[in-house]
């Protein structure tokens, strides 16, 4: 194989492998009808709980959470109460269920859930 060809492929790879991390970090796994399947999936600890109030106005994030409709917000709630795990640690730091304004899941697989 001549030198070009092997470059080549090379590249190929690797922008191929650098497309699959994009992905995992762009709003695609953050848009409504992923992250309900997502927060039911999800499992460990590495999540966080963050006041909407503590985000700006004029953030992206509070943007989409004052946006959702309330079949967006009934199957997110949904998909919290699938996850019994993630249900009973949210119980056991005193998160109602229905103060849960919104998820996303970072480039990390840790989840960040909003409350009101």
């Amino acid at each position: 194989m001549n030198r070009f060809a092997k470059i080549s492929v090379i590249a190929t790879l690797s922008a191929l492998s650098f497309g699959g991390i994009s992905y995992a970090a762009s709003a695609e796994m953050n848009w409504s009808n992923q992250i309900d399947r997502t927060v039911r999936n999800f499992k460990g600890d590495n999540f966080s709980i963050v006041d909407v109030d503590t985000l700006s106005r004029m953030s992206e994030t509070r943007s989409r959470i004052d946006a959702e409709s309330p079949q967006q917000m009934a199957a997110l709630h949904a998909a919290v109460n699938a996850n019994r795990a993630l249900a009973a640690k949210l119980k056991a730091r005193d998160v109602e269920m229905n103060n849960i304004a919104g998820a996303a899941q970072a480039a990390d697989g840790s989840l960040t859930l909003y409350v009101r």
